[in-house]
């Protein structure tokens, strides 16, 4: 099956050594998803947990719920595999995103 590029506004067939190099450079790129995904995850724990550290840090005794909540967002990794990435990173149409273990249960 050939491929092509856009070269001006010519479309030329790619060479066997041009297929390779785009194949190599999407395979790394596939390899990386799961990576860049839990930096992500992890930026956005780590945001959540800073927005509710006044709460810890306070003079204010923490809720059950409350404590839940933030030790959901400590266990983010390890109670997660790659296959969930995609879960936890989906959001919803408005604002927010649609996994649970991102909603504040106080809210």
């Amino acid at each position: 099956m050939s491929r092509y590029k856009i070269v001006g506004n010519e479309k030329i067939e790619m060479t066997a050594e041009e297929i390779a190099t785009q194949d190599a450079e999407w395979q790394a790129e596939k390899d990386l998803k799961p990576q860049k995904q839990l930096e992500q995850i992890r930026k956005i724990r780590n945001k959540k947990l800073f927005e509710t550290d006044y709460l810890a840090l306070s003079d204010a005794t923490l809720t059950d719920e409350m404590k839940e909540y933030r030790q959901r967002l400590r266990n983010i990794p390890q109670d997660f595999t790659e296959s969930d990435y995609d879960d936890l990173l989906e959001k919803k149409e408005n604002v927010g995103f649609k996994h649970t273990v991102w909603s504040k249960p106080w809210v």
